[in-house]
């Protein structure tokens, strides 16, 4: 295995060394070898995992959460292969977006019946997600008619319920990171392309399903369990 100083790392990756070093810290990529406090060697691992980032950032648009998750474990490399499904994303894509034009956040705020500036907290958030050209889709404007449903239901941001989106934004990387690497693990050279499309899209819709009931029974055992607390406290 080659042993590389940073500049040659940088050379073959194009990725620069400030960016290389915040990877480091955040755990995407290992320690370098380091033979004094100022002399460090890297090496073909380095090259590959770096690669995969920037592939990853710039082709899939995945955030590095997403793809720290997608990169751990012993196998976590192995959905990157060029044979591990490469249009899959795009398949999908065209089997379950419903079709529509993208629209402007004021064209969205308006179809939802927000104020601009009101979805532009839930775009900061990480709730709607614009596509690289800035545009919303109808996924989006689900979403959002969803805001204004919750907001007519009372959960409203005069009553504190601000910033939540967040953690519903967070734990979704999270979960889809774990679902992401087990599909690849479990799938990638071992079922047809058609095999692995047609999991992930009834897959998707199955485990939405499940995760709602689950979210339904977890909500009711813990108001009961808050209940009996509340009980015994009187």
């Amino acid at each position: 295995m080659r042993a590389l100083r940073m500049r040659e790392l940088e050379r073959l990756t194009g990725v620069g060394r400030e960016t290389i070093r915040f990877y480091i810290r955040e755990g995407l990529l290992p320690e370098p070898d380091r033979a004094s406090a100022n002399s460090a060697f890297y090496n073909d691992m380095h090259v590959a995992r770096l690669k995969a980032i920037k592939r990853l950032q710039e082709e899939r648009f995945l955030p590095l959460a997403i793809i720290r998750t997608l990169l751990d474990g012993e196998d976590g490399d192995r959905w990157l292969h060029a044979d591990a499904f490469p249009d899959l994303d795009a398949m999908l894509r065209a089997r379950l977006d419903t079709g529509g034009e993208g629209a402007t956040l004021e064209e969205l705020a308006e179809q939802a019946g927000f104020r601009t500036e009101e979805l532009g907290r839930a775009v900061e958030e990480g709730l709607l997600c614009p596509d690289r050209d800035g545009r919303f889709g109808p996924r989006d404007l689900a979403i959002a008619r969803c805001l204004k449903e919750m907001n007519v239901i009372g959960f409203t941001e005069d009553r504190g319920f601000v910033g939540g989106g967040a953690m519903y934004v967070q734990f979704v990387e999270w979960l889809v990171g774990q679902e992401m690497r087990l599909f690849f693990e479990n799938t990638a050279g071992k079922v047809s392309d058609e095999e692995a499309l047609t999991m992930a899209e009834r897959g998707i819709s199955t485990i939405n399903e499940m995760l709602s009931l689950m979210r339904t029974r977890e909500i009711l055992r813990q108001l009961e369990a808050r209940r009996r607390i509340a009980n015994d406290n009187t």
